[in-house]
């Protein structure tokens, strides 16, 4: 065959190689120094306020609901881990002992921010009875519980804490948590349990036995967890009613009340750069006796009207004593103080807040115990400013204060707790139905005497 041109066979131009792009991925965020937390929501009631919590959190960290990044404002690691998919998953399981509400996150708004092996059901529900949350279906799955907790406290650096939040007036959320709080202190006996607790008003609930359920899960649980933080849901609906102006507040409505209190009493916790970031020092403070842990919280400002809201931080703590602002109905007045914590956020310096505190102390009578040891007021300060869901109906303030406080005042909760308790058991109003789920009928009596005791050890403290 004739070769054309000079008669040099042609030469084929060698294809460039190509050199991918290298694109440097930023470095994983470092551990929170301040440790992490994980929670467990247990029961409709927890999951419910535990979805509503976790919205928040995500808008205050700068999180889509799908875990990607919106605008990351700080290290979030202490209630985010990140996952291989670089997105970000709340460190938190979703526990049920029917599938109904689980099943309706797996499809809705949430489905991508929690991990199906994070959301843990069986298909029978604990037919509002302490026993059977405890003794029967709730020991089945706590179990399961136990060894997805396992892999999450696996993943963190230096575990704070495990935070529950349930109601303890159905079966689930006080016979099931007592349980898995009871494998929880087998299992990590040094780290801290701490304990959301809606408690449902007689008024607002159709369970009968819901007295005998929160007093046999008070009694379990009254040496294993630390603290608990008591919400009444009556309280909150009057808040949503008269703060938010809503005429027929929702269950919806009280969890975002909720999601506020619990952002406040957490957001320093949370946030690097914070004063009082430590769960231990915070605690140490607030209970000086073991057993007198349950706190009577305010939050300031919560309002549906911008023009309502004051900045000043010295109003703001004079509010945070005001029985309007409690998530608890109970007088404050009728009981000594012990400790007194502060939890401020905003454009706020301690210079501030200590001329604040002294202005309330001015402007209220705070009684106090006599043998307090450490100072009675302590502060901490989160310098982001709060923000709130705007489906909510709750404005955004530039400051806010959340108070938690020891007030001997609580054992009021407790009185009447028991009342109602000792009136179904006088009558043997479905005893059987307790122990005919395992359960030695002297845990009644036992119950009885530990929250008698309980109420005692208030009374000893507010009489010295």
């Amino acid at each position: 065959m004739a070769k054309k041109g000079n008669g040099k066979p042609s030469k084929e131009k060698k294809s460039e190689k190509i050199v991918p792009e290298i694109i440097e991925l930023p470095p994983p965020p470092p551990p929170p120094s301040q440790g992490e937390f994980i929670c467990i929501h247990i029961g409709q009631a927890g999951i419910q306020v535990g979805t509503a919590c976790w919205e928040l959190f995500c808008l205050e960290h700068g999180i889509n609901l799908d875990g990607t990044i919106c605008q990351l404002k700080t290290n979030s690691t202490s209630m985010f881990s990140l996952s291989q998919a670089d997105t970000y998953v709340p460190r938190a399981l979703l526990v049920d002992t029917e599938p109904t509400v689980i099943d309706t996150i797996k499809t809705g708004n949430y489905q991508k921010l929690f991990p199906n092996q994070n959301m843990i059901n069986d298909k029978e529900n604990a037919a509002s009875n302490y026993a059977a949350g405890f003794y029967g279906i709730g020991k089945k799955l706590s179990s399961a519980v136990m060894n997805q907790l396992s892999c999450l406290a696996e993943n963190c650096n230096a575990l704070q804490g495990i935070a529950l939040f349930r109601s303890t007036g159905g079966g689930t959320g006080s016979g099931m948590s007592s349980r898995i709080i009871n494998d929880i202190k087998d299992m990590y006996p040094s780290k801290t349990i701490i304990d959301f607790n809606i408690c449902t008003s007689s008024e607002m609930s159709p369970i009968i036995v819901e007295p005998y359920n929160t007093a046999l899960g008070t009694c379990q649980d009254l040496d294993s967890v630390k603290c608990s933080f008591l919400f009444d849901n009556k309280t909150l609906y009057n808040i949503c009613g008269f703060k938010l102006d809503i005429p027929k507040p929702t269950y919806r409505n009280i969890n975002n009340v909720i999601a506020l209190v619990t952002s406040g009493i957490t957001s320093s916790l949370r946030f690097e750069g914070s004063m009082m970031n430590n769960l231990s020092e915070l605690l140490t403070n607030l209970i000086p006796y073991p057993r007198l842990h349950f706190p009577l919280i305010t939050h300031v400002p919560i309002s549906n009207n911008a023009q309502n809201i004051s900045s000043a931080s010295t109003q703001l703590a004079a509010l945070s004593f005001d029985h309007n602002y409690q998530m608890t109905k109970i007088d404050s007045k009728l009981g000594k103080y012990l400790s007194i914590c502060m939890m401020y956020r905003g454009n706020l310096t301690p210079t501030d807040i200590n001329t604040a505190i002294a202005f309330a102390q001015r402007e209220h009578t705070i009684p106090v115990t006599k043998n307090i040891n450490s100072p009675l007021f302590k502060f901490g300060l989160c310098y982001l400013p709060p923000l709130t869901v705007p489906s909510s109906g709750i404005v955004a303030a530039t400051r806010t204060v959340t108070n938690f406080s020891n007030n001997t005042a609580i054992k009021q909760y407790w009185i009447n707790l028991m009342k109602n308790y000792n009136k179904l058991l006088s009558k043997r109003v479905f005893v059987h139905h307790f122990t005919g789920e395992g359960m030695e009928e002297e845990m009644f009596s036992k119950t009885t005497e530990s929250i008698s005791k309980l109420i005692a050890e208030y009374e000893e403290i507010e009489n010295l």
